[in-house]
């Protein structure tokens, strides 16, 4: 991802004490293992897997953390936390660990909405960390370089640009999955973002069990992508945002 001249992993790296929690970097290979061959066919990655791993491992290899979090996970246990995953649990106990331990704020990086909402609370209530999200990096870097504003403009439309393509990508294998007969009525409810009436005509259809599954779990991803509170819907809101400021 570019802001400028620069890729947002450089400038994090430059800026920021990073410490990932082993748990995400498993995360990372299995994304990594089954999402490439399509981001390589929609042209979002152009590298091959092995240079993409050989950068992995070079940029996280001096920034996993190794800490014992067995009273900070203790502690997110009273926590109301049972709708996110484990590394998303994870990574909280160890922001928890990271500010005690340096007497200092964490920055929380993620795009995920709700793992964001669910960090947020538990940072305002032991006051620990903030929450921020990709379109915030590529803003704040974007002003803190004095970037000139189509430069950030296209940071935040390159982010954008990502997840309009893998939007675009399931909107395909929704369509490769419906049947001739009556799947144009339903592929147009969800080509124009009527999740609901989609699922609901899902569940009348004739289809095997692991294509309704499957078919679901498309259009959950399509409204998680197209939703206000995305990564897109943020981003488009700090482009916005930006077109207000003076640089």
């Amino acid at each position: 991802m570019q802001v400028g001249p620069f890729t947002l992993s450089d400038l994090v790296a430059e800026y920021f004490d990073v410490i990932l929690h082993p748990t995400i970097m498993r995360e990372m290979q299995t994304v990594l293992g089954r999402t490439y061959s399509r981001w390589k066919e929609l042209g979002l990655v152009s590298d091959e897997m092995s240079e993409i791993r050989r950068n992995h491992a070079s940029w996280t290899a001096t920034r996993c953390s190794n800490a014992s979090l067995e009273v900070d996970m203790a502690l997110l246990d009273g926590e109301n936390l049972h709708t996110l995953d484990e590394g998303e649990i994870d990574c909280i106990a160890l922001a928890k660990h990271t500010s005690d331990e340096r007497v200092s704020y964490v920055v929380f990086l993620t795009d995920d909405y709700e793992a964001g909402e669910s960090a947020n609370r538990f940072f305002d209530k032991y006051q620990c960390g903030i929450v921020v999200r990709s379109a915030d990096l590529v803003s704040f870097f974007g002003i803190r370089l004095k970037l000139p504003k189509p430069e950030i403009h296209q940071g935040l439309r390159n982010i954008i640009s990502f997840y309009t393509g893998m939007y675009e990508s399931l909107l395909k294998e929704v369509k490769s999955l419906l049947p001739s007969s009556d799947g144009s009525y339903v592929y147009t409810l969800v080509y124009r973002g009527d999740f609901g009436r989609s699922k609901e005509a899902i569940a009348r259809m004739t289809l095997r069990a692991v294509v309704r599954a499957r078919l679901t779990t498309l259009i959950d991803e399509l409204a998680t992508l197209a939703g206000q509170k995305s990564v897109m819907g943020l981003s488009l809101l700090r482009l916005r945002a930006l077109d207000g400021i003076r640089l």
